[in-house]
């Protein structure tokens, strides 16, 4: 197993070779803000911020953003964006938040890069207010893009840690975290990529709805979201 340290250069060289062009549109985040029904003055923590995309969404949403990674070239790349969200360098596994002080958590594609996702998910649960909500986002291991990138094409670097997990693995961690699962669905991204959001209520239903939508099964998604509250 690779060390906190080499997780952290391997981001750091990611982001100084590829910038923003390693993650998607920075308006394509609102999405989650969606799922959680972010509202004006609510209190946002994004943990594995990176350059700070979805902690912009949130601010630009009326939300306080904050955020916090162990890339400094990503935290870099998100002072220079914006100075209205604060980010910070701090370990998922050790959050620099009082217990139950936020409304809101995310953590999009990055828990599975944790040395330990148990105890970041515990982390997420202590921070997170008894009526508050977080979001998640993991790889498939089942996904065939997965399977065909770790098993044959071997493009997953083992100094990023990235490892997949089934739908049923991941809600068991979850739940054993003390979280309640509201709703599972699947990484929107190549759906929408061409319409992106428009607000910020209705979360979940509109979520389902889309979810209805798809006509291949729930198992072969590429990443779940999954959308938790304290149990």
């Amino acid at each position: 197993m690779p060390s906190q340290d080499a997780v952290q250069r391997w981001f750091d060289r990611t982001y100084a070779t590829e910038g923003l062009a390693y993650l998607r549109p920075s308006a394509f985040y609102a999405t989650f803000l969606e799922y959680l029904g972010v509202g004006a003055g609510e209190r946002l923590l994004d943990i594995g911020c990176g350059p700070g995309l979805l902690t912009g969404e949130a601010v630009a949403a009326g939300a306080r953003g904050y955020g916090i990674d162990l890339s400094l070239t990503a935290l870099a790349l998100a002072r220079q964006r914006t100075s209205r969200s604060l980010v910070a360098c701090a370990n998922a596994e050790a959050l620099p938040f009082r217990d139950g002080s936020l409304r809101h958590v995310t953590c999009i594609g990055t828990l599975e890069h944790f040395l330990s996702a148990e105890r970041a998910l515990g982390e997420m649960r202590r921070v997170l207010a008894a009526s508050g909500r977080a979001c998640i986002m993991v790889p498939n291991s089942r996904a065939p893009k997965w399977m065909l990138e770790a098993k044959i094409l071997r493009r997953h670097d083992e100094d990023s840690h990235e490892r997949a997990a089934t739908h049923e693995e991941w809600r068991e961690l979850i739940t054993r975290c003390g979280f309640a699962v509201e709703w599972v669905g699947r990484d929107e991204w190549p759906r929408r990529a061409s319409r992106p959001p428009s607000g910020a209520n209705g979360a979940s239903d509109r979520a389902r709805r889309t979810a209805r939508r798809h006509f291949w099964p729930l198992r072969f998604a590429t990443q779940y979201v999954f959308l938790l509250r304290p149990a």
